[in-house]
């Protein structure tokens, strides 16, 4: 998954406790979700920020987080 976007293990953290909430089916575990999302969702895009600005043969074309769209 690296090769496509920048945060392949934020990706794999957000699709892991998705799970949790689809398998807790509570709101407490759809909250916990929500706000892990939100913050990994964050650093993603600052890691992919970062690695932009610092390696200039980075490959442009890799998103932060969702590949081919984000």
């Amino acid at each position: 998954m690296f090769e496509y976007v920048s945060g392949a293990n934020f990706l794999g953290e957000i699709t892991e406790w998705a799970g949790f909430a689809l398998a807790g089916h509570s709101a407490h575990s759809s909250a916990f979700s929500i706000f892990t999302t939100v913050v990994l969702a964050n650093r993603a895009v600052a890691h992919h920020k970062w690695y932009l600005a610092k390696f200039e043969d980075y490959p442009k074309s890799r998103k932060a987080l969702i590949p081919f769209l984000f």
